[in-house]
């Protein structure tokens, strides 16, 4: 399997050094099951520019409270987005990635994948229009 996706796409500030245990879970949890998905997707997916992995530093020096999927704290969160048809690839992330937790943006168009705590053990897809996250099913 090719990998598609590098490093620095999920890492929002290049000053900021990407610690090992980020590293990891960056390859582990994010590179290597969406690389599975690129390559049954057949298009580029791209990781939004303002998510990935994010320093606690720089959550908190933006007026966040520092405890984001994005700062890794736990196996991480990044967004997502193509030129295809997001349903697709939304049905694809759902089978072919362990994500707890996708939304939807749909304002925005891009898929928000993370691995926050899971209710029930369930997976779960929610959408976002602009107030907030509903939730819609587990998948």
């Amino acid at each position: 399997m090719k990998l598609y996706f590098t490093f620095k796409e999920f890492c929002i500030d290049p000053g900021t050094p990407l610690p090992i245990s980020v590293a990891q879970k960056l390859l582990d949890y994010h590179i290597i099951p969406m690389s599975k998905v690129r390559e049954i997707f057949g298009k580029p997916i791209i990781v939004s520019d303002n998510s990935g992995y994010r320093s606690k530093l720089y959550e908190v020096n933006r007026g966040r409270s520092g405890k984001s999927q994005h700062t890794f704290y736990m196996n991480g969160a990044a967004d997502y987005t193509c030129s295809g048809d997001i349903t697709e690839l939304l049905e694809l992330i759902i089978k072919h990635t362990n994500y707890h937790r996708i939304c939807y943006y749909k304002k925005k168009n891009f898929l928000h994948c993370d691995y926050g705590v899971i209710d029930n053990d369930k997976r779960q897809y929610f959408e976002d229009d602009g107030d907030g996250w509903e939730f819609i099913k587990h998948v």
